[in-house]
């Protein structure tokens, strides 16, 4: 079959009725620069694919190309029919004339596993698809396998899970080397002075390896081993299929509660033929059964490994998706057991809002308000932004990017949404449905969604009682300079307490240190203002901080020592969030707060 008959694709435009479908569906050839080498390969879109859905790396046995791979194996199969929104990405790679090097030393600048971290580049660009960071996985058949296995030791910080069928062993030098090497890739910043002092071999990694008897002489422990060391696993197995050992951390996992003890699990087993057909037979169960089921969350150095948790099939939330405003708008909203138990008793409300690129899908699992919620009785709605262009150049995102969900604060979408209007019909059709306390009505959201907070705090002051912005604060630039907004230069005064939040590894947005002349200063100056405290600029930077780990709080309190304005900056924190902040938002500043007849009332 001629490739250009093989392949098609095509590009849509935006349709407000339904605007997360994919602007771009079908196969795309690309290539890399490996060295002096181009090297190819296939990126499939299927229809449906949600912006920020996962990406599979598919590496085919000796012999097999990317073609072979996208016209007889089941991948592109699995990314149309998945039942949950997730409709994979799936990168086909291919071996250089043939073979896979799996005795290439470890470090070779311009060997296989090189060729799989210039895709994961390539991947992590937006210009067609968008990739959600903690979505990437690596599988592969026979020789694939081992350099799927070896890829993962070089980068462990980047991927979220690893199976290979039929072919694992990785030789001991390999795996010696990368164990002892020092992770500079800590997922979200690079650490090339070895600050944290973390080594390859400590960064866990949920691994699942098949072994084939009928292609190999026997079972690789060897592999399987590093992983379980990688892993934290001490103890022995339980037998979760007929086929399967899995092996479970049973110690605490590192920096809980940011990360779940239950992400980090190996799996062994042994199928004759597993590794036939592309491993065809086994593929659903490689995607939902193991790797669709943990994330690497970008927060803490080397990621976050968690369980993942479909919002509506494993949390119970409400799905909508209903036309406000000319444009089909998509939210979920989380209903903790003890307040549908107790329907007569207004609850408090929480807006979570995602940043560019993502979704409320996301949000949910990222920021885990869901477990705050179940802890403290309060709803909560993750609301979806829908795609647009953001008119700002930095690490993440370029105004070439294909249109990404974004909140349209600054009404730059041709024709956009009414934000401000969405949101006003989301609380009240919320109240109309449960008993809300509308005296606590509060919002919080990361990055774009942080800015949107800030938004919604200076156009409706007298709906929120606090807000929370995480990895944003009021930008002069980016594109995102919304006291340049009409409605918010003429808005109505009214008090907002607010706790924003940087990341020490985040400097490329904003400034982690505030100062008379950066914007991190500049928003504390001006949310000091807002809330009618004197000075509005402070006039020592250095006073009022306290520590707490890795939490360097910066706090400002009114006579009655509420605290009006608050900002954190989080060590080695990259630009992300994490469900820790969540708890300290809602424990420390959300649960003191309500609003009555337009007045902050504080309950320390």
């Amino acid at each position: 079959m001629n490739i250009k008959t093989m392949y098609q694709n095509c590009k849509r435009e935006i349709d407000p009725l339904d605007p997360l479908r994919p602007l771009y569906q079908g196969t795309f050839e690309e290539t890399v620069q490996v060295g002096n080498q181009q090297r190819r390969y296939l990126v499939y879109i299927p229809e449906g694919a949600r912006p920020s859905t996962a990406g599979v790396f598919v590496l085919p046995e000796n012999g097999k190309t990317a073609d072979d791979l996208w016209k007889d194996s089941q991948w592109r199969m699995i990314a149309d029919t998945d039942q949950a929104k997730e409709k994979l990405i799936v990168f086909f790679l291919e071996p250089e004339n043939g073979q896979w090097n799996t005795q290439e030393p470890y470090g070779k600048p311009d060997g296989d596993v090189a060729y799989i971290q210039t895709v994961y580049a390539a991947g992590c660009e937006r210009f067609k698809f968008c990739v959600h960071e903690s979505k990437f996985y690596l599988t592969g058949c026979r020789e694939g396998g081992v350099l799927a296995n070896m890829a993962a030791m070089n980068q462990p910080a980047l991927w979220a899970g690893v199976c290979s069928v039929g072919g694992s062993v990785v030789s001991d030098a390999y795996m010696s080397a990368a164990s002892d090497d020092y992770c500079t890739n800590l997922d979200g910043f690079v650490d090339e002075s070895h600050k944290k002092n973390i080594k390859k071999g400590q960064i866990g990694m949920p691994a699942w390896i098949i072994d084939d008897p009928e292609v190999s002489a026997g079972s690789d422990d060897g592999t399987a081993d590093y992983w379980k060391r990688c892993c934290g696993i001490t103890e022995g197995s339980c037998q979760t299929e007929p086929d399967t050992l899995t092996f479970v951390r049973t110690e605490p996992a590192p920096y809980e509660p940011n990360q779940e003890r239950a992400a980090f699990r190996v799996c062994v087993s042994s199928i004759p033929g597993s590794s036939n057909d592309y491993a065809n037979c086994l593929l659903p169960r490689i995607w939902k059964d193991f790797l669709y089921r943990q994330r690497r969350w970008m927060s803490g150095p080397g990621g976050d490994l968690r369980v993942t948790k479909d919002p509506v099939a494993d949390l119970g939330m409400e799905y909508h998706c209903e036309e406000i405003g000319g444009w089909m708008r998509e939210w979920y909203v989380y209903v903790p057991r003890q307040v549908k138990e107790n329907p007569e008793h207004p609850a408090p409300l929480v807006f979570a809002m995602h940043g560019y690129t993502c979704s409320g899908e996301i949000y949910a699992g990222n920021s885990e308000w869901y477990k705050v919620a179940d802890k403290y009785g309060f709803i909560v709605i993750h609301p979806t932004a829908t795609p647009s262009t953001v008119n700002a150049t930095n690490v993440a995102c370029s105004p070439d990017n294909v249109p990404l969900p974004a909140w349209n604060f600054m009404h730059t979408a041709p024709n956009g949404p009414d934000e401000l209007l969405f949101f006003r019909t989301l609380l009240e059709k919320t109240c109309a449905s449960y008993a809300i306390d509308r005296t606590r009505v509060f919002a919080t959201g990361h990055s774009h969604g942080s800015v949107m907070t800030q938004t919604l705090a200076m156009t409706m002051p007298d709906i929120f009682a606090a807000v929370a912005p995480c990895s944003g604060v009021l930008f002069s630039g980016f594109g995102m300079n919304i006291r340049e907004l009409p409605e918010i230069a003429g808005r109505k005064e009214g008090e907002v307490p607010i706790w924003m939040f940087g990341g020490e590894r985040e400097e490329w947005l904003l400034p982690p240190i505030p100062a008379n002349d950066n914007d991190t200063g500049d928003s504390i100056r001006i949310w000091r203002s807002n809330n009618h405290m004197e000075p509005s600029m402070p006039e020592n930077w250095e006073d009022g901080w306290t520590v707490h780990g890795r939490w360097h709080d910066l706090t400002y309190r009114r006579e009655d020592g509420a605290p009006m304005v608050r900002y954190t900056c989080v060590e080695y924190m990259p630009h992300a969030t994490m469900t820790e902040m969540s708890f300290r938002i809602w424990e420390e500043f959300f649960s003191k707060f309500s609003k009555a007849d337009g007045k902050i009332v504080y309950c320390p």
